[in-house]
């Protein structure tokens, strides 16, 4: 069907709608736990703003070591098994979340949290690769990526909703449990996809297909990174109020981008629109360096939002195309946890640079880092063989 049908059409479409479905309903307990868990481990365990910052970061964590295994194992076993596993653990914190009565508990529940979210993701991913014709690759990948960003972003307002209109902190839970259940029940209804053929030779933990793409996708993380927790901040002292808008309209160009224009990896390039999606980041990155108006701010957030919306999916189908397909779940998953990386590093980095130089040198570091990502997909650019 995915061969046959008119690339545009809802048919085209339909076998990928269960799994876009999937990591939407799994990422909604993502969003919802992090708007309500630092006001729960505040106002009723007594815990401090360490451990809420302990916590939060704990999926990340999680995430970042499950991707590689997830993807080798969702080679080796089936990539429907492991999103099934990733989905099974996303219900199982939902569940814990309800339970966990200290701080180390949910230190515990954010582990689990965070490897069923690595794995649906990597299964995901992979599972839609191999499916995907090779020319439509780059805009199925991008819009996988659109689902999970709407996830997180409808989680929170939904978990916000719950905790002060329908019950407080049990009824986040169990909807958290609930719609990931949904997840669960989404991708057993798909069948299970065709094995790719053994390759020659065990899988690399960390594949070099994955490597310099990796790079590239977490030095231009540093900017988003550096945007959300700073851009306000930035603003204000230059005397400039509502400077969160810049962070928001990143968010509707990230996903505006990505939701009309996703194919141009697949029709221009991978490497090359990756480059250019660098150098837009970079752009957007010095308007916000320089603003002395809400205007430029806003205009550089959607400039940054522009730039990166197409970056990952460019650099991801880097990874695709240079890694043989019974080896492109591990490639994928090494290459997300990049991301994470970035996002992870990127924060303690923006806020050593603007304790020792001010605000406005965070965006200029941070400018630098996109310049180097841009670098990188050149360099692939100009050695695609390498």
């Amino acid at each position: 069907m995915t061969a046959t049908a008119s690339r545009g059409t809802l048919t085209f479409y339909r076998p990928y709608l269960p799994l876009f479905g999937a990591i939407f309903c799994c990422l909604l307990g993502i969003g919802a736990s992090l708007a309500v868990l630092p006001f729960l481990i505040l106002d009723q365990l007594h815990g401090s703003r360490i451990e809420v910052g302990v916590v939060v970061a704990a999926v990340a964590v999680a995430a970042v070591i499950c991707r590689p295994i997830a993807g080798r194992l969702g080679d080796r076993h089936g990539h429907r098994a492991v999103m099934l596993v990733g989905a099974l653990c996303c219900v199982l914190a939902g569940l814990g979340y309800l339970v966990a009565g200290n701080v180390p508990a949910l230190i515990a529940v954010r582990i689990v949290h965070g490897i069923g979210e690595g794995a649906v993701y990597t299964g995901g991913a992979a599972w839609l690769v191999a499916m995907a014709p090779a020319d439509r690759r780059g805009r199925i990948v991008g819009l996988y990526g659109i689902w999970m960003w709407l996830g997180i972003t409808l989680g929170a307002l939904l978990g916000t909703v719950l905790l002060r209109e329908a019950g407080g902190y049990p009824a986040v839970w169990i909807g958290l449990a609930v719609a990931a259940a949904a997840g669960l029940v989404l991708v057993l209804s798909r069948p299970s996809p065709q094995r790719a053929p053994a390759a020659a030779g065990r899988p690399e933990l960390l594949p070099r297909s994955a490597i310099a793409p990796g790079i590239a996708l977490s030095l231009a993380g540093f900017g988003y990174a550096a945007l959300a927790a700073f851009a306000a901040l930035h603003l204000a002292a230059r005397g400039i109020d509502n400077g969160i808008a810049a962070f928001n309209a990143f968010g509707f160009t990230y996903v505006g981008v990505r939701l009309f224009v996703s194919g141009l990896p697949d029709r221009l390039g991978a490497a090359r629109v990756a480059l250019w999606s660098a150098l837009v980041e970079a752009v957007g990155l010095l308007l916000v360096a320089v603003a002395t108006n809400l205007v430029v701010a806003i205009l550089g957030g959607l400039v940054i939002g522009a730039g990166l919306s197409l970056l990952f999916p460019s650099l991801a189908l880097m990874v695709i195309n240079r890694s043989e397909p019974a080896h492109q779940g591990a490639a994928l998953g090494a290459f997300t946890s990049f991301w994470d990386l970035g996002l992870v590093g990127g924060g303690p980095l923006a806020g050593l640079v603007a304790s020792l130089a001010g605000y406005p040198s965070v965006f200029w570091a941070m400018l630098v880092a996109a310049l180097l990502s841009a670098a990188i997909s050149a360099r692939s650019l100009a050695r695609p063989a390498g």
